[in-house]
């Protein structure tokens, strides 16, 4: 089982968006995937098909020590098991944001919990880093997907926070989102933010803007359904491949590394 957290620096940026379609995509491709949503926003399950906002989830557990928070999952018409956040009053995220202050590794104890097979990958889509939720989340992935549009502000946040992504998370890609390349502004913000990544973190892929998407969430359809010869459905079946073919790649290092701990050929 591989964890991935898709983080954003900046709002706005469609990363709960990208956490579903890929949560979905992935599914389509075989893989058991387990969605996480570890945002006070709680709006991951509505992307995946609740027609309301779910009233609980991981808060309630962080909130009562006798409560499960697996009690609380879900399974979509793909297959997807998700969790929602659950609702939460600005007195009880403040709560939540203390335990998870206090107890470092809520999270990754969580994730230990799940009984997935070793081809599974479970997405957490986490409140904007810097964070609590994002901290955690960061620190328990074994990827991190930063989302960024191409915007000036938006890249400035990210360059200013890549320090502290790169000491969390040990293998970081940046994804970017809602490109249009008709506007200068976004190229001048891309090639910014791609000199102060440097040689050593690439721009992983890039997802165009569309217009239909959020026609496509108001009906609960998928865009790469709707208009599957669309380049932002291009865009996202390419990034579902490349994480598909890293994950498989990932579980065929798993036999060779503990082999090469083991003083064995691999």
């Amino acid at each position: 089982m591989k964890t991935i957290a898709v983080v954003s620096t900046a709002g706005g940026t469609g990363r709960t968006t990208l956490s579903a379609a890929l949560a979905v995509l992935l599914a389509r491709r075989g893989r058991p995937v387990v969605a996480l949503d570890f945002d006070p926003q709680n709006m991951l399950g509505a992307h995946l098909g609740l027609d309301c906002l779910a009233p609980t989830g991981l808060a309630q557990a962080m909130l009562d020590e006798n409560e499960a928070w697996h009690t609380h999952t879900w399974r979509n018409s793909e297959g997807v098991l998700f969790v929602p956040y659950g609702a939460v009053s600005l007195e009880q995220s403040a709560r939540c944001d203390a335990r998870l202050a206090a107890e470092p590794q809520w999270l990754a104890n969580a994730l230990a919990q799940l009984d997935l097979p070793r081809d599974g990958v479970v997405l957490v889509d986490t409140a904007r880093y810097p964070s609590q939720q994002g901290e955690q989340a960061v620190q328990s992935a074994d990827l991190v997907l930063c989302v960024t549009p191409p915007e000036p502000a938006a890249c400035a946040t990210l360059v200013a926070r890549l320090d502290a992504l790169r000491r969390g998370g040990a293998n970081l890609r940046i994804i970017v989102n809602r490109l249009n390349p008709a506007r200068d502004m976004q190229r001048d913000a891309l090639a910014m933010l791609g000199a102060a990544l440097g040689d050593g973190l690439r721009l992983a892929q890039r997802v165009h803007l569309d217009a239909a998407l959020p026609e496509s969430f108001a009906r609960g359809t998928w865009l790469f359904d709707d208009a599957p010869h669309s380049q932002a459905s291009h865009d996202l079946q390419g990034l579902a491949n490349w994480l598909h073919a890293w994950l498989a790649a990932a579980l065929t290092d798993v036999p060779a590394a503990n082999a090469r701990r083991a003083g064995e050929r691999p």
